[in-house]
């Protein structure tokens, strides 16, 4: 069988998450449950660019002009290509598109979280707080943001922003809007930013973003903060303090002049809660940590953990910390008493 075929089999293997082809040929596969294997493939360019052309189902050129881009395979797949002379030779990486994205009663079956800390979350999600899911590159941030937006009311009407589609929900009232990289046509950027700021005057129920990653998240804080409730979207951080820090970083890239103490002040006002996944080294996915954003301490801004992942000889299990959440409060002065029942050890 020519290599070209070999890869064309490799990307098609439903076991196959995410296939990398190299520009000496060397083709890299990870397999769900599993970590990453060489292939025994050594497709030439000229096979990875008939390999490519087909899984975009477009004749797409890389080169001086279009040195890289992120695409969409004609199976939702997210394709992105570096070529030279950025790199030594067309550089495909592509992560599959599952064919269905796990509920969340699904991912408490295989332990990424448990019962208690779903329902609160999806307690959160019916009150329209704000959450951030962090984690490392292929931790399940988006497998979870999909799982939690799904819980959102079915007759909301949600706009979906993202770089590459990857979310599908089930309410009807869903629209998708995604960004638009410059091409060889010289058409200019869309950039998430912009999608920001259009999917405000949609008179939007609740924004979900894919992945918030540069200058839009100046833009999302001051949605938040101007009344746009129940906003989900991922980040990648390496734990939820990290993600804080990481959002400031982002905010600064926007070019506002703005002093840290009150880009601190903005968070804490904007974002609700964060929950913090990570893979373990046996290759499962877990919730580690479940954060409220409870304020300012002088200019350090204050967390409360809700549920942290107990990690003992023998297993590992997410435990309610015992406290209880703030924003509980402000329920009870609304005349509405909150459930407890999330926070008893399960």
């Amino acid at each position: 069988m020519p290599d070209i075929e070999k890869l064309v089999a490799a990307f098609e293997d439903p076991s196959v998450v995410e296939l990398m082809v190299n520009p000496d040929g060397s083709v890299y596969a990870e397999t769900a449950g599993k970590g990453v294997e060489r292939l025994l493939l050594a497709p030439s360019q000229q096979d990875i660019a008939a390999f490519l052309n087909g899984v975009i189902g477009a004749n797409e050129t890389f080169g001086q002009d279009r040195p890289y881009a992120d695409l969409s395979g004609v199976d939702g797949s997210r394709v992105h290509v570096i070529a030279p002379p950025l790199a030594r030779g067309l550089t495909v990486t592509i992560r599959k598109r599952p064919a269905k994205r796990p509920t969340l009663d699904e991912l408490i079956a295989v332990d990424t979280l448990s019962q208690g800390c779903a329902d609160f979350l999806t307690y959160l999600v019916g009150q329209k707080l704000n959450i951030l899911v962090v984690g490392g590159t292929s931790s399940g941030k988006t497998t979870l943001l999909a799982a939690l937006a799904a819980r959102a009311g079915k007759d909301e009407r949600i706009v979906i922003l993202e770089d590459t589609p990857e979310l599908a929900l089930p309410q009807k009232h869903t629209l998708y809007l995604r960004t638009r990289l410059r091409d060889a046509s010289g058409r200019p950027d869309v950039t998430l930013r912009d999608l920001v700021v259009n999917t405000l005057r949609m008179r939007p129920d609740r924004i979900v973003v894919g992945e918030t990653r540069g200058p839009e998240a100046a833009d999302m804080l001051q949605a938040m903060n101007v009344g746009c409730d129940g906003m989900l979207t991922t980040l990648h951080a390496n734990s939820a303090r990290e993600a804080l820090t990481r959002l400031e970083t982002l905010v600064l890239q926007a070019g506002i002049d703005m002093p840290l103490k009150a880009i601190r002040s903005n968070i804490v006002t904007a974002v609700d809660f964060i929950v913090f996944l990570a893979r373990l080294g046996d290759g499962s996915r877990k919730v580690m940590q479940v954060a409220e954003i409870t304020g300012m301490e002088l200019e350090t801004i204050s967390m409360s953990d809700l549920f942290t992942l107990d990690v003992r000889k023998g297993g590992s299990v997410l435990r309610p910390s015992g406290a209880v959440p703030r924003f509980y409060d402000r329920l009870r002065k609304q005349g509405i008493e909150p459930p407890m029942d999330f926070f008893r050890s399960n």
